[in-house]
């Protein structure tokens, strides 16, 4: 990957650097409330200064002779980044979507890979002579020799691990905002699945290199060509995915709806304690009299403080005896009352849109898909139906003398 100075793959690194530097000094001066989901995104951002600017620094020979003329010392310090940004960006992602999330003792578990690799490079580089240091840098077989490509492969290895438990915890949050929510359209988190997506594809690609290098390493024969071009890939998808995430960041990350981590469905195999079953009919008896399933924001917290019961528990009597979640039980009260009225001839000028959003649905596409799935027709058509039915009732009655 040796380059002339301020060619354009340099550009693009020195560019990445830049924006990221830029990013993360807007992102601290305005998170005023100390938020530690942004500290975390911060924290990110900075590995990706540091990122490029070591393979500028390695791979780049005016760089490497410029820094050699002052320290070698200088080098892999920018590789640290690469053992860090994956858990800060799981860590980002926790933090963003539940609201109750502290920094706890295992957590430093995170740092452990981090702290090896420090312990590695202390032994095979840092406590070696000076002039073997220069060598190692000069020559570049530092990073073709076994101890170095093994950790090197393990950091890249590892974003990939964190990337795919970041997708997991936003596909579980998915699923957990359905016990917190009866609405869940303004929720959507399809831009951090994109963003999660695509960060695990630019990690895939610098693990794929990696994997090439091992090959290499094994059969004692290194393409470097081949080499060359995946790595030079890797910083024009790096650079694209910057772009990427800087557009989703102002755009749509202020629409994350945080929740408790301990908002998942309950335990099968909890038993209910016999005074529950109490509330059955008290639940029951509230959805019909009041009517909150008509709020279009109703939460599981805002009924469970109006049935005086706490929140778990409440979670744990739809659970077991309703058999559904909290969105599907809020909405299942919404469609019988939609069926009531589009089957109602006193309801006949009213539109379906109406009549969706007074039963406390706010996206037309749901309306229709969670009806559809509960009847097996549309709503249209279940009008049609249903009317035609009532008004046939009605002319055979008024023929009864």
């Amino acid at each position: 990957m040796d380059t002339v100075l301020f060619n354009f793959h340099d550009l693009v690194l020195i560019l990445t650097a830049f924006e990221c530097l830029l990013f993360a000094l807007l992102l601290s001066v305005t998170n005023q409330k100390r938020v530690l989901s942004t500290a975390f995104f911060v924290g990110f951002l900075i590995c990706h200064i540091f990122i490029p600017l070591h393979e500028l620094t390695f791979w780049g020979k005016q760089f490497r002779i410029w820094l050699l003329d002052i320290s070698p010392n200088l080098f892999f310090l920018g590789s640290y980044a690469y053992f860090i940004d994956g858990p800060l960006l799981y860590l980002f992602v926790r933090s963003l979507l539940y609201k109750d999330f502290k920094l706890r003792r295992i957590h430093l578990f995170h740092a452990l890979p981090v702290v090896l690799y420090f312990v590695h490079m202390l032994v095979s580089f840092y406590l070696q002579s000076y002039e073997r240091r220069e060598m190692l840098v000069e020559t570049q077989h530092i990073a073709y020799s076994a101890p170095y490509l093994y950790f090197d492969a393990a950091g890249r290895f590892m974003r990939v691990i964190y990337a795919l438990l970041c997708l997991r915890l936003a596909f579980a949050y998915a699923e957990q905002l359905k016990n917190v929510f009866a609405n869940l359209n303004k929720r959507d988190l399809a831009w951090l699945k994109v963003m999660l997506v695509s960060f695990l594809g630019l990690f895939l690609w610098d693990s794929a290199l990696l994997s090439l290098k091992l090959y290499g390493f094994a059969i004692d024969d290194f393409d470097l060509d081949l080499l060359n071009i995946v790595g030079l890939s890797g910083y024009y998808l790096t650079f694209f995915m910057l772009n990427l995430l800087i557009g989703l960041k102002f755009t749509l990350f202020t629409s994350v709806a945080a929740i408790n981590e301990s908002s998942h469905p309950p335990v099968a195999h909890e038993s209910l304690p016999t005074e529950d079953k109490t509330y059955v009919e008290s639940i029951k008896e509230t959805m019909v009299k009041t009517k909150i399933y008509t709020q279009p924001d109703i939460t599981i917290d805002q009924l469970a403080a109006t049935l005086k019961l706490p929140t778990k528990r409440l979670s744990q009597i739809l659970k077991q005896d309703f058999h559904a979640n909290f969105y599907e039980f809020i909405n299942s009260y919404r469609i019988e009352d939609a069926k009531q009225q589009l089957s109602d001839l006193a309801y006949a000028d009213k539109t379906i849109t109406e009549i969706y959003y007074e039963v406390g649905f706010n996206s037309k596409s749901v309306f229709n898909t969670f009806f559809k799935r509960k009847e097996g027709c549309t709503p249209s058509q279940y009008r049609s139906k249903n009317t035609n039915q009532n008004a046939t009732a009605e002319d055979k009655s008024s023929l009864i003398p």
